[in-house]
C-alpha cells in the first residue's frame, strides 16, 4: 500500500466524517418537551434541515466506506460498499433521537412510544430514507464496476425499498440521491483504480 493511498484514503474520511458531523448538527431530532401533549417535540435546527441532512449523511457514508477502503489498501469490494447505506440509517435515526442535539435525553427520547412512532414515520424516518437512496448508489456502481452480481441485486433491492419508504418524501430522496451520486462522482475522480471500470 502507497503511501498516497493513505493520505488519499485519510482526506477521504475525515471529509466523510465532516459531512456526518454537519449533518448531526442540521438533521431534525426528537426531543422531550413537557409543553407537548405526548411529552415529545421535533428540533429542527435550519429551515433547511430535510434538506441537507440526506444529502450530507448519504454523501458522508459513501466517503466514509471509500476512504476506509483506500486507507488500508484494501479493493474496496461492491459487498463491503453496502456498509455505506446502512452507516447512513444508523447514522440518521441516532441524530433523530437526538445524539447531537440533546445527546442527554436520548434515554428520555427512545423509551417515549410516541417519540418511536415518530422516528419510525415522521421526518427522521424521512432522511434515513434519503441517506439509503444516496448511500446505495456506492454498492450499485461498485458491483456494475466489479462485475459482483450478488451485490449489485442487494444495493438495487435496498435502493428500490428505500425509494419506496421514502416515497412521502421526495425531496428527502433528491437530495439523499444527489449525495450519493456527488461522493462516488469524488471516488471516482480521486479514486479510479477502486470506482472506474
Amino acid at each position: 500500500m502507497s503511501l498516497r493511498s493513505r493520505l488519499r484514503g485519510s482526506a477521504l474520511l475525515v471529509v466523510g466524517a465532516a459531512a456526518l458531523g454537519l449533518a448531526g448538527a442540521v438533521a431534525p431530532a426528537l426531543v422531550p418537551s413537557s409543553s407537548a401533549a405526548d411529552g415529545i417535540a421535533l428540533a429542527v435546527p435550519s429551515p433547511v434541515s430535510s434538506l441537507a441532512a440526506p444529502a450530507l449523511l448519504a454523501g458522508g457514508s459513501v466517503l466514509l466506506v471509500g476512504g476506509a477502503a483506500a486507507a488500508t489498501g484494501t479493493d474496496g469490494s461492491a459487498r463491503a460498499a453496502l456498509v455505506a447505506p446502512a452507516l447512513g440509517a444508523v447514522a440518521a435515526l441516532a441524530f433523530g433521537v437526538g445524539l447531537v442535539v440533546a445527546p442527554e435525553s436520548i434515554s428520555a427520547t427512545a423509551t417515549n412510544p410516541a417519540a418511536r412512532a415518530a422516528l419510525t414515520a415522521g421526518p427522521p424516518a424521512r432522511i434515513a430514507a434519503g441517506a439509503v437512496v444516496g448511500g446505495a448508489v456506492a454498492p450499485v456502481v461498485r458491483a456494475a464496476v466489479a462485475e459482483d452480481t450478488v451485490a449489485l441485486l442487494a444495493g438495487s433491492v435496498l435502493l428500490l425499498t428505500a425509494l419506496a419508504a421514502g416515497a412521502p418524501d421526495p425531496l428527502s430522496l433528491v437530495t439523499g440521491g444527489a449525495g450519493g451520486v456527488a461522493a462516488v462522482g469524488l471516488l471516482w475522480v480521486v479514486d479510479p483504480g477502486r470506482w472506474q471500470p
